[in-house]
């Protein structure tokens, strides 16, 4: 059902919006085998990083896209850039949840789509765009914007992005991989942060901060 309504969403929603080019901005990105039967991870960083930093987000949820505006490049530099953490992006929805869906469909298909299936950086950039363009989405319930820009950055067309949250195959195995991590890890709201398997207090730096300190 979720997935019928947001293929109608992105059918009825696009508008022509004015295609601005940036430049993207190459991170190291590895898709990752999960448990078995489940879609691989879509990580960051040194896969032998000592410490593992899981963040569970939806591209729907507002807290989510303020700490990605408010902490990101600060936790980025600090931590993956220097190679002391391996970030795993992990999706829930939340409402409206036919946006934050197109965005992860989306972001799988960009991947699989993509010349090297096993590089996660078109997924991040699907994701992040949908997490710039949320207040620009809730103000004017259009979509157009946020698609001109996946668009731009990614070459992926309209009917490709329709196709991609139309297919139930795809559908299936993203609602089962999202189920099975959040019921194996108790997450009930985002973000949540998990270092090294341990559930963060909150989601201010700060307490990252603490927690990757004192991880073992």
């Amino acid at each position: 059902m979720i997935r019928r309504i947001a293929a109608a969403f992105l059918a009825l929603s696009f508008l022509s919006a004015p295609v601005m080019a940036q430049a993207a901005v190459k991170i190291p990105a590895l898709v990752v085998p999960s448990d078995p039967g489940l879609l691989p991870d879509m990580t960051l960083g040194n896969p032998n990083a000592p410490v593992t930093v899981v963040e569970y987000a939806s591209a729907a949820c507002p807290h989510c896209a303020a700490w990605k505006t408010e902490n990101w490049a600060n936790f980025q530099s600090k931590y993956i850039a220097s190679g002391k953490v391996r970030y795993v992006f992990r999706e829930v929805l939340t409402s409206p949840q036919q946006y934050a869906l197109s965005a992860f469909l989306i972001g799988r298909c960009a991947v699989a789509h993509s010349k090297n299936p096993t590089d996660s950086t078109p997924y991040f950039t699907v994701v992040n765009a949908f997490f710039a363009g949320q207040a620009g989405y809730f103000q004017s319930q259009q979509i157009g914007t946020v698609m001109a820009d996946v668009t731009a950055k990614t070459g992926m067309t309209t009917p490709a992005m329709q196709a991609c949250v139309s297919d139930e195959t795809g559908f299936s195995a993203f609602m089962k991989t999202m189920r099975a991590h959040m019921e194996k890890d108790g997450v009930t709201s985002t973000p949540t942060f998990l270092v090294n398997g341990k559930r963060v207090d909150g989601h201010e730096m700060a307490a990252l901060d603490a927690a990757i300190a004192s991880a073992k």
